[in-house]
């Protein structure tokens, strides 16, 4: 679901435009600023989700680590910093949407250097929360390899996925990252308790 919510994010996003005329008239479109609240709900949702995947891969990875060891609290720890900074991230992308939805009489005025300000802002922490990401990963594939949690060939491959995630200014690791949350989901589902 986590996966899902964040790429429904990233089919109803709708670009703004670049110079100020094209920012302004972005939010003075109500369709325009619904589609920018929309996506902080769903980025909002996908934490909650986000939170019930790392609690129960911190428990396969404590159980496959014979305690809840130091692999385990870095990708537990990695995990929640990264939702947090996907979060904030998420805050400063809407603000611009939801403060001309909630103020009274229209009185706030649209400004596109404090619109980019924010949206950079945003991007920022964005890619931050990502490449911390990277230690859920590292983590989780130093242990596939060390107890077969997940196969290992998985294991290896994970390496190769931190490694895009320490670049993650670039989208196209996000992407990556989003993919191997999904494939470590299908495997926690798959493999039953017992044998983890």
């Amino acid at each position: 679901v986590f996966v899902a919510l964040w790429i429904a994010r990233f089919v109803i996003a709708k670009d703004s435009g670049d110079t100020d005329a094209e920012i302004t008239a972005y939010f003075a479109d109500d369709g325009n600023r619904t589609r920018q609240v929309t996506t902080f709900f769903l980025v909002l949702g996908a934490g909650l989700f986000f939170v019930w995947f790392l609690t129960v891969l911190r428990g396969r990875l404590a159980q496959a680590e014979g305690r809840p060891g130091p692999l385990t609290a870095l990708a537990f720890g990695a995990g929640l910093v990264s939702l947090g900074l996907w979060l904030v991230a998420n805050v400063f992308f809407a603000a611009v949407a939801f403060a001309v939805d909630f103020t009274e009489n229209e009185l706030y005025t649209v400004e596109p250097n404090t619109f980019r300000l924010l949206d950079n802002m945003g991007y920022t922490l964005w890619f931050s929360g990502t490449t911390i990401a990277s230690l859920v990963v590292i983590a989780t594939s130093i242990l596939s390899l060390r107890t077969g949690f997940v196969p290992k060939w998985f294991g290896w491959l994970g390496f190769v996925a931190a490694a895009t995630m320490l670049v993650a200014f670039f989208f196209i690791p996000f992407l990556i990252w989003l993919g191997w949350v999904l494939v470590v989901s299908v495997v926690l589902i798959w493999k039953p308790v017992a044998d983890a």
